[in-house]
């Protein structure tokens, strides 16, 4: 067979040609196998982590990594923190950003190296906020009494409930609905270079995080972040917020589930199946 006549046959079995878009969506795919694989593998740093197994804490529960990080106390425990941290959370938001940052790029006016410039400032910027929302929950953890770990092992009914309650009341406001509406809508024709890009990562990144604060702030550090378990619903519930025709419909849905769940909770006072021993 000739070489025109195998070029020939390939392209009548196969669609190979990479278009900006379908270059946006491979890598983003690229990438979060990457972060997922980091996550998995353990390949993160966990400050406290030899402490946490000597005091028999799983690092699944609730509070955990932010009760190490503080027995450790330095800042390069912090710094280690927020890098698990963001890994994680580009891992679960990578699916949920992969049609934006598509649009992104066939918005471009550009060439394809100025999309690829543009687009790596938009991530690099949106990976920068979602490393530094760690602050948060290691905020939350300073000033509870004994740390998300303690409360919740303390009062593991009362917290539970109440948190998937707070979450369930949040992602029904208008507030969450109208952040949810304009987070992700369509991308008007841009040209920038890496500088504006990132800038534009830095803005989408923070309304990210007020649309994801409840599943991501509320439930996770009350559950437990680094239960794969809770990552993977998480991530979809997210990714499927971000559908056009369904995200409202998948706001609301989840809103009412974790409302009625944490009512449930609170009333009824069921054992949980939360572990905090090994």
């Amino acid at each position: 067979m000739t070489d025109q006549g195998t070029g020939s046959w390939l392209a009548a079995r196969f669609d190979v040609s990479l278009d900006r878009t379908t270059a946006a969506v491979a890598t983003m795919v690229l990438l979060d196998v990457g972060w997922w694989l980091l996550v998995y593998d353990g390949h993160l740093p966990m400050p406290g982590m030899t402490w946490l197994m000597e005091a028999g804490i799983p690092m699944a529960a609730p509070g955990a990594m932010e009760r190490g990080v503080f027995h450790v106390g330095t800042l390069g425990a912090v710094a280690g923190y927020l890098v698990m941290w963001g890994v994680m959370m580009w891992a679960m938001m990578q699916p949920a950003m992969t049609r934006f940052v598509r649009e992104y790029a066939a918005a471009h006016e550009g060439s394809a190296l100025a999309v690829t410039t543009a687009v790596t400032g938009f991530l690099g910027g949106y990976y920068l906020v979602w490393l530094g929302s760690g602050v948060l929950p290691l905020g939350l953890d300073a000033v509870l009494p004994g740390g998300i770990y303690g409360v919740t092992r303390t009062y593991t009914t009362l917290v539970v409930g109440g948190v998937l309650v707070c979450c369930g009341v949040y992602q029904l406001s208008s507030y969450k609905q109208s952040r949810l509406r304009t987070c992700c809508a369509s991308v008007d024709a841009h040209a920038n270079g890496l500088g504006a890009g990132f800038t534009n990562g830095l803005v989408h990144g923070v309304g990210c995080v007020l649309v994801c604060f409840g599943p991501f702030f509320l439930l996770m550090p009350f559950f437990g972040e680094m239960n794969l378990v809770w990552m993977v619903v998480l991530t979809g519930v997210v990714a499927l917020e971000r559908l056009p025709d369904w995200g409202r419909e998948v706001a609301t849905a989840t809103g009412l589930t974790a409302l009625l769940a944490g009512l449930a909770i609170l009333l009824v006072q069921p054992p949980l199946p939360v572990a905090f021993g090994m």
